[in-house]
């Protein structure tokens, strides 16, 4: 049976942090159960350690490390800064699925605007295909966080990014290097699947994983669609983040 390689892209969504199990975890155990022999792939097979002050130092605490850790997230990551990179890690690490979620720091942190933002994407597919002419991407949607449910100004912007996420995915597919959605926002809500306005809790980590298995299903034919409804799964026992 052939291996699927696989590189997650991201940021703290999905680097997680201490304690964690991570959507990585959640996804890699769902794929393995449907007889998908996987790599992971990436520069890194760490956590966030979250009792320190500084973004994406490494920490290997997680919840079950039984599984592939192997990724492309760091804590804080846009789109904006990854699309210079990409080329090269896809290059060394040969992927076969790019599996991307990125935005939510592009929107939080960086003051571009719509256009820029659309551009930065743009580039970063492009990028991308320059490390694996035959590489398939999949683009997960902005998630739904805190900020966005109370400030009407950035839910329109993060619904912007999405829709031009989903209309750009569209335009530059290709037979060669297909683009499709995991439509990630669609069963997340922040006040119950994150434990902190942002990042995902157990119920948020299963809700990533399965849009993301639903796509490679139904789109590429990797493993099967994510069962629902979905279970109840013990919490991460997190320490206290830095302050």
């Amino acid at each position: 049976m052939s291996v699927v390689t696989l590189m997650i892209v991201g940021d703290s969504i999905s680097h997680g942090s201490s304690g964690d199990w991570t959507w990585r975890y959640r996804l890699f155990k769902h794929l393995k159960n449907h007889g998908v022999t996987l790599d992971f792939v990436g520069p890194r097979n760490d956590l966030d350690a979250i009792a320190t002050p500084e973004p994406g130092d490494g920490d290997d605490a997680y919840a079950d490390p039984d599984f592939d850790p192997d990724h492309n997230a760091q804590w804080g990551r846009p789109y904006c800064l990854e699309m210079a990179e990409i080329a090269q890690k896809v290059a060394a690490h040969r992927p076969e699925y790019l599996l991307v979620l990125l935005g939510i720091n592009d929107l939080f942190w960086y003051g571009h605007s719509a256009d820029q933002n659309e551009a930065n994407l743009r580039a970063f597919i492009s990028n991308a295909r320059t490390g694996n002419h035959d590489v398939k991407i999949v683009l997960g949607t902005v998630l739904d966080t805190h900020r966005a449910s109370v400030d009407p100004e950035f839910n329109a912007r993060v619904s912007e990014f999405n829709r031009r996420l989903i209309l750009t995915a569209g335009d530059m597919t290709t037979a060669r290097s297909p683009i499709v959605i995991a439509a990630t926002h669609a069963e997340f809500v922040a006040s119950a699947h994150t434990w902190d306005g942002t990042h995902p809790n157990g119920q948020g980590e299963l809700r990533i994983a399965a849009a993301f298995a639903d796509t490679l299903a139904g789109q590429f034919g990797v493993g099967a669609p994510y069962p629902r409804p979905f279970p109840v799964v013990v919490e991460a026992r997190k320490p206290a983040p830095a302050v």
